[in-house]
């Protein structure tokens, strides 16, 4: 009987599936909530894509839903991907992932320099304020492109020039009039 159950089910242990799930299955028996997936953030693979805001995003909304334990967020973490993403996932060996850690950590080497990397520091060097951005807005996405290109160990007068280099003229003007002089 118990081998007629297996067959139906489909988990046969003789037969190597080339498709083996990569997340180690545990003994740890955890509540997962019901997510809509149209919550979730979604990972294709693309070199537009910034792994690193993803993996914040989805930590976001895992704090949101209550998923804290690391075994959570790796049971939920290959629901967010697709295309690209989830064929390179389905690739990794069969349970070659054991933790949460393991999972950022690989998904990061395969992703980190592939995407993104490219343009960011040119982008830091041409930053411009947009017509309807606020001074606030620009230092705030000046902070976060410093940060992603990992420039932030420029010295503080360099980061000062790329930063009044991307002000509008007449918030330079502004600034000047209000700080009394020249803010250069």
């Amino acid at each position: 009987m118990t081998n007629e159950v297996e067959e139906m089910d489909g988990d046969d242990d003789n037969e190597e599936d080339p498709f083996g799930f990569p997340i180690q299955e545990t003994d740890i028996n955890v509540q997962m909530k019901n997510i809509h997936p149209s919550v979730l953030p979604n990972f294709k693979g693309m070199r537009s894509e910034d792994p690193e805001t993803f993996l914040f995003e989805f930590e976001i909304i895992c704090r949101s839903y209550g998923y804290s334990l690391h075994i959570q967020k790796l049971n939920l973490f290959p629901a967010t991907l697709k295309d690209r993403a989830l064929r390179w996932f389905m690739t990794l060996g069969t349970n070659s992932i054991r933790t949460w850690d393991d999972m950022k950590r690989v998904f990061l080497e395969k992703y980190k320099d592939y995407c993104m990397h490219h343009d960011l520091r040119n982008e830091v060097f041409k930053m411009n304020q947009k017509e309807d951005e606020s001074l606030e807005d620009l230092v705030e996405r000046f902070a976060y492109n410093i940060k992603r290109s990992k420039l932030h160990n420029l010295g503080s007068e360099a980061l000062k020039t790329l930063l009044l280099n991307a002000i509008k003229d007449e918030w330079i003007d502004l600034l000047n009039l209000v700080g009394k002089g020249d803010v250069y």
